[in-house]
């Protein structure tokens, strides 16, 4: 039964977005305009404003009419900030230009310098507004599911997350929303609420075992029990449940390879295995033992394609397992041939014909040999189920006073949905509410979701919201602490223990804020951290949006893409987990990857699927984010590399010095041009640079690319860049030859990657170091960081390195600092 929404705080939700904006403080009297008219704007004028003046403006930055009035012009303060940033790095004037003379840099820096850290403070001090982020995709499922305490995909029919400036999905400014987003939100909160409480009778469990697989005509699918690169052993199901928890479980052994890895058992359920039918994987594990174990895989049914109940062909559910492990080699496919056979019957013998597997030679592959799969569910230890009686608790309240026994169960359930203690007018409106919808019904239960869905779409749940006092203190309130420090760490709402802390008022104490952040770092929900923060700083997504072109990499398994992701993810956390130094980012003698990504990059390294360390041999080129496959590829065209998209994301996700994107009018590399094709990538960039529109700002990014062209689209090193030329109506390889060596931004000379390795950890450790910083702070505080955040930007970058670039030392002063713990 569905209830219209009631609109108890629709009207009021936009007044709530508009209120949270940012008072007008008073501001402060500046003498910089009249010291810079008389000692800053020469030098500008002389050296400055033929780029960014009256008749040009480079980067769209326009400096002679700037204001120099840093306090009174926040936008201008955060472009003298570049400009500050631009002279410290030496990027301007650019390198055939003429040059500032000592004395001039040192009087337009320490101007900048002054003024900046004025307007710096200005803003610091005078920061004022409440905060409001939207929970992101991520952060919405797992809170629910928290919350609710059932696993699902909450987030399934909504849209994706806007991506800020930084990349990153969790930036309250990028995350907006609309009027179609909360209809969905509703949707999501009703399905979510109609599973976790339930109102129908114990259902009845299905429990069924299968030694032998299902045997059945199907197209050219082979039924076994044993389970080599071809075969599939399936359970057909008549009677299953349609909702709730179940669980598969597989008892099998490994037949071992003398040579190779371990197989690798993939279950699925849907309707059918053998043809073309909605199917869904529930899980995989490599086995790794010649020994029978029992392998047990959980979902909710209602994840998963299930047959219409009115299909009388193929009735039933399909449960199914197969081998899914590769060795990246090919050696056929098996064929159905026709075999005579002689029978002896009654009437004698007679010769019968039958269609029988011949399989192609696969010596060594390594083998399943399924024993048993058994299917269960629904699941459930009691009924109601746990996550029922965790929001309608027992009480004799129910059956003397349901409006007492509803308003508690209100008040426990939105402390826990706002992650923070409500009142009793708060608990008032949706126990109004709901005394409406019960008045349509007979159900507490059906009264009682709708009330809890309300709930779930208000901005208390679906904002992380930190409001500001009305005496202005800026300081987070316990609640607000455990909120932030779980959503940057777990992605999700505060755990019990940070609950009970904010509840006695004892997050603030540092040490004990240090001790929870060391906690949660080392528990399981520290991978969200590492998952979610890898996969936005560095972009690691890309490698889906780049298809690897067959003619240049016939060999490219396009199965790896998602370990390629997976092995930087996993290097982050190597780093993290052993607390060893952030320049391992930059450079290491060691790498993390699993079997299949060692077969791709040739090197000895585990067996299975998860994820070792493995020590480079002596002399080899790895180590290192800029040789891992998932920014190789990610910054490619798919039948290349393309040195400046990597140049552009070395520049923008390690330094932090991201150049200003091309102009419009600015044309592409004539890739299409077939004798631009057959120059190699420096001469193709030499003639883009001849252009005047591209040469200033390709000059600072080009090298950075071209040092990296010793590895293709594919993540591989080579020697060789392959090219596709026209001869009459064919097309033919046309071979360069691979040249990586040349002369960076400030004249330091580098060949190919182990000499850009080198140069980034000598000589750019500071500026990484900062750039780290910025946007872990950013990644922590979801937002932008401004001009008043520089500063404790410097000092977290200052104690940083001190600290010898360790993330776990970073992590808890970002924690502790002054950003983190205000509004």
């Amino acid at each position: 039964m569905l209830f219209p929404l009631v609109p108890i705080h629709m009207k009021s939700f936009l007044k709530f977005l508009l209120c949270c904006s940012a008072a007008l403080v008073a501001l402060e009297v500046s003498a910089a305009p009249a010291e810079y008219e008389r000692d800053i704007r020469p030098v500008l004028e002389k050296y400055c404003f033929q780029c960014h003046g009256p008749e040009k403006q480079k980067s769209d930055v326009r400096l002679d009419v700037l204001s120099p009035d840093l306090l009174k012009d926040r936008p201008a303060a955060e472009t003298w900030q570049d400009v500050l940033n631009a002279l410290n790095l030496g990027e301007m004037p650019p390198e055939k230009s003429p040059q500032l003379g000592d004395p001039e840099r040192k009087r337009l820096i320490s101007w900048l310098t002054t003024e900046v850290k004025r307007a710096a403070e200005h803003l610091r001090r005078n920061a004022t507004g409440t905060v409001l982020r939207r929970l992101n995709r991520v952060e919405y499922n797992n809170t629910l599911r928290d919350l609710l305490g059932i696993a699902d995909d909450y987030a399934r029919d909504l849209p994706p997350d806007s991506v800020s400036a930084e990349g990153f999905r969790n930036n309250g400014s990028a995350l907006r929303m609309s009027d179609m987003q909360l209809e969905s939100y509703l949707k999501a909160a009703r399905e979510a609420l109609a599973r976790a409480v339930v109102t129908s009778p114990r259902p009845q469990v299905v429990r069924q075992t299968f030694d032998e697989t299902f045997l059945d005509k199907g197209r050219g699918e082979i039924w076994t029990n044993r389970l080599s690169r071809w075969g599939t052993f399936a359970a057909r199901l008549e009677h299953y449940p349609e909702e709730g928890e179940f669980a598969v479980r597989v008892k099998a052994r490994a037949i071992p390879s003398r040579t190779k890895g371990y197989p690798r058992l993939a279950v699925s359920v849907g309707f059918r295995a053998d043809v073309s039918a909605p199917s869904r994987e529930l899980g995989r594990v490599d086995v790794k033992t010649d020994e029978s174990r029992t392998f047990e895989f959980r979902g909710r049914i209602e994840q998963f394609p299930l047959p219409s109940k009115t299909q009388s062909k193929f009735p039933g559910l399909l449960v199914w397992a197969r081998n899914a492990y590769t060795d990246g080699t090919n050696p056929g496919v098996p064929k159905q041939v026709s075999v005579a056979t002689v029978v002896t019957g009654k009437d004698g013998p007679k010769k019968k014909r039958s269609k029988q597997w011949r399989f192609p030679d696969d010596p060594d592959f390594p083998e399943i040999l399924i024993e048993s799969l058994e299917f269960e569910g629904p699941i459930f230890a009691d009924w109601p189920p746990s996550h029922h009686t965790e929001i309608l608790f027992e009480s004799d309240l129910r059956s003397t006073d349901e409006a007492a026994y509803v308003g508690e169960v209100l008040r426990r359930f939105m402390a826990r949905a706002f992650r923070r203690p409500v009142g009793r007018p708060e608990v008032a409106t949706y126990l109004n509410y709901y005394e409406q919808i019960r008045a349509q019904t007979d159900s507490l239960e059906v009264a009682l979701r709708e009330a809890l869905a309300m709930v779930l779409v208000s901005p208390d749940f679906l904002y992380l919201v930190e409001s500001l006092p009305a005496d202005g203190n800026r300081r987070l309130s316990d609640h607000e602490l455990a909120c932030r420090l779980s959503y940057f760490l777990h992605s999700t709402q505060p755990d019990k223990g940070l609950r009970e802390l904010a509840d006695v008022g004892k997050l603030h104490d540092l040490e004990t804020l240090k001790l929870q952040t060391r906690r949660l770092l080392n528990e399981d929900g520290a991978w969200q951290f590492v998952g979610q923060f890898t996969d936005q700083w560095l972009d690691l997504g890309a490698v889906d949006r780049v298809a690897i072109n067959p003619e240049f990499y016939p060999d490219f398994d396009d199965t790896l893409k998602p370990e390629l992701r997976r092995e930087t993810q996993h290097y982050f956390a190597e780093i993290l987990r052993h607390d060893l130094s952030a320049l391992k980012l930059l450079d290491s003698d060691f790498v993390v990857v699993n079997e299949a990504l060692a077969r791709h990059y040739a090197l000895s390294g585990p067996k299975g699927s998860d994820f070792q360390r493995v020590a480079l041999p002596p002399g080899d080129r790895r180590g290192g984010v800029l040789t891992q496959g998932a920014f190789l590829l990610g910054n490619s065209t798919g039948a290349d590399s393309h040195p400046v998209r990597r140049a552009v994301w070395l520049r923008d996700r390690l330094l932090d010095d991201p150049p200003p994107p091309p102009p419009p009018n600015v044309p592409a590399l004539d890739e299409e041009n077939p004798d631009f094709a057959k120059l190699s990538v420096r001469r193709q960039l030499e003639l883009h640079r001849k252009d005047p529109a591209c040469a200033d700002c390709h000059r600072g990014i080009d090298p950075w690319g071209v040092a990296l062209e010793e590895f293709g689209a594919d993540g591989l090193l080579r020697a060789e860049i392959l090219r596709k030329e026209k001869a009459g109506r064919k097309l033919v390889d046309l071979k360069i030859p691979v040249k990586a060596d040349t002369t960076l931004p400030g004249g330091h000379t580098v060949t190919g990657v182990v000499d850009l390795k080198r140069h980034l950890v000598e000589n750019k450790s500071e500026q990484f170091a900062r750039a780290l910083t910025s946007r872990l702070l950013a990644y922590a505080l979801g937002r932008s960081l401004g001009l008043g955040d520089m500063a404790a930007v410097d000092d977290l970058a200052r104690r940083f390195r001190a600290d010898e670039y360790r993330m776990r030392a970073l992590i808890e002063n970002i924690v502790t600092s002054e950003p983190f713990l205000n509004k």
